[in-house]
């Protein structure tokens, strides 16, 4: 004798009129004491206080306000070709095979990057002054040279208006100090093993 399978209801509680009616008249009665609108209009200010907080922190963190820097002093003190070879193990760190150009005749290009297929040229500035537009202006002429896909300056300081407006047109990625901080602070095996003594 074979027996029979109880045949469970596969209606979800929500599928089910009655359920769909109770929950109605409970919806109304909670919405019509004054308790259940001051629960309501809690819960609405604080639905929009969380949004109002999350857009401010998007802001931030797209202004970089927020983000945690690691303490570059140790850079400043750096020769230049000593800025460039403490670089290598930082990009290798994420992700590209790195090596320093002979530092004669390199053509403005001080760093090359390649990741898959693809070549990508760096000038790094160690200087305690703004970058200007001849930095953006040598690694667009590296990029042709060495016929690569991107190219990028790095340095421990910061970029004129006007070189950020060359770099943009001619697409070159600008790494200032607090992006290069923040890179550092982000690799944190970087940190302990390559920061400069």
């Amino acid at each position: 004798m074979k027996k029979r399978r109880s045949k469970k209801s596969n209606k979800t509680w929500w599928k089910q009129p009655a359920n769909l009616i109770v929950g109605l008249f409970i919806l109304v009665a909670f919405v019509r004491s004054e308790e259940g609108q001051l629960i309501i209009e809690y819960g609405v200010n604080l639905l929009l206080f969380i949004l109002m907080m999350y857009l401010i922190y998007r802001y931030l963190k797209r202004k970089k306000v927020l983000q945690p820097t690691y303490d570059l002093s140790d850079v400043d003190k750096m020769e230049g070709l000593e800025f460039e070879h403490f670089l290598v193990p930082l990009f290798e760190k994420i992700g590209y095979r790195a090596e320093v150009t002979k530092g004669s005749g390199d053509y403005g290009a001080d760093l090359i990057l390649r990741k898959k297929q693809k070549k990508y040229v760096v000038q790094a500035k160690r200087y305690s002054k703004s970058i200007g537009v001849s930095a953006v202006q040598e690694i667009v002429a590296a990029m042709g040279y060495y016929k690569a896909n991107g190219a990028m300056v790095i340095t421990n300081s910061y970029f004129t208006p006007a070189a950020e407006n060359l770099a943009k047109a001619n697409k070159v990625r600008l790494i200032d100090r607090d992006e290069l901080g923040y890179m550092m602070y982000k690799e944190k095996k970087f940190r302990n093993i390559f920061a400069p003594s």
